[in-house]
């Protein structure tokens, strides 16, 4: 039987959290699925865990890579694996919501032009509290959302939304297979944003949708890479540089909104190094390419404590994480 729907998990060393996010995949009330995890070079037993699973469960594959060639490596392998025409993104430490993700399972099958979806979430901490929505940090798209409910298609507007800010979380996606591979994949040369990246790709080849809907809890943990703050402002830039021509001559708000997006990470990357002036100069110009009240009060605040007159902020600064990994 071929499986509407092919879930891909990567996963490295998380079998503390991989067992919850795989059943809540398997608690989909739809029967044709199959769960593809990318057990990139675990050392904490995935492997044999992996391997009792698949013999109770045909639904589940493990695929093993026998060392750490980082996510984008591993979502690929599974992407290259699937047999779904639509795919759908999990890290090992979130949870599906079932019925949500099932709804928009059948409007994909509905809409076999849509490219992309991806919905809205609340972020679990550490000690299990919930955090507000990712998309209350995306103002652009937050000023496009206004008032809809439902599954939401962006219509001419998803170039325009997806590369100037990212509302995308990964493990909320779904994605029509032939135009992930059509786009090319996620890429491996970037450690981070590449998920933003590819999604910034794959708007330049169909429709892409939004809902609103919360269909998971996506776990927020210090040692993630969404923390590696030098790693994702470098990432980021790549990023902003391969789109920005595109950009600039299709979607110049999107551009304008990129540049500010990228010059909060410079400022959050410069206040943890303690180079308070230079945190200013990125404010100032976040400021500058999007005029925001927020915006406004961060380079002001900066000013203040360039000035002495005011102590720096605690981390984190802002919102400005571009990947879900």
């Amino acid at each position: 039987m071929k499986p509407r729907l092919s879930v891909i998990i990567p996963s490295r060393n998380g079998l503390d959290t991989l067992p919850r996010a795989v059943e809540s995949v398997l608690a989909l009330p739809v029967a044709e699925i199959e769960v593809i995890v990318v057990d990139d070079g675990s050392t904490d037993g995935t492997g044999d865990w992996l391997a009792n699973v698949s013999a109770r469960d045909s639904r589940v594959i493990g695929l093993r890579r026998d060392s750490n060639h980082g996510v984008s490596a591993a979502r690929n392998a599974g992407i290259g694996a699937a047999r779904a025409p639509v795919l759908g993104f999990l890290d090992a430490d979130d949870i599906w919501h079932p019925e949500p993700i099932a709804r928009r399972l059948a409007w994909h099958e509905a809409h076999p032009e849509a490219v992309l979806s991806f919905a809205e979430y609340q972020t679990l901490l550490p000690d299990g509290t919930l955090q507000d929505r990712y998309a209350a940090y995306c103002p652009r798209f937050q000023r496009f959302m206004a008032g809809k409910t439902g599954i939401v298609p962006l219509g001419e507007q998803a170039f325009s939304l997806l590369a100037g800010e990212n509302p995308v979380c990964t493990s909320s996606v779904m994605a029509s297979r032939a135009a992930v591979l059509q786009a090319g994949c996620f890429d491996p040369g970037l450690r981070q944003a590449e998920d933003w990246d590819l999604w910034i790709r794959l708007a330049q080849h169909g429709a892409v949708a939004a809902s609103t809907e919360i269909s998971l809890y996506h776990a927020d943990r210090p040692g993630s890479l969404s923390h590696r703050v030098a790693e994702r402002v470098a990432c980021m830039r790549e990023v902003v540089r391969r789109h920005r021509s595109y950009a600039w001559r299709h979607a110049p708000g999107a551009a304008m909104a990129a540049a500010s997006l990228l010059a909060q990470a410079e400022a959050e990357l410069a206040l943890r190094q303690g180079r308070q002036w230079r945190a200013f100069v990125h404010n100032t110009a976040a400021a500058c390419w999007q005029p925001s009240r927020q915006h406004a009060r961060d380079a002001a605040r900066s000013a203040l404590v360039v000035a002495g007159l005011k102590a720096p902020l605690p981390m984190s600064h802002g919102r400005s994480e571009t990947t879900s990994a």
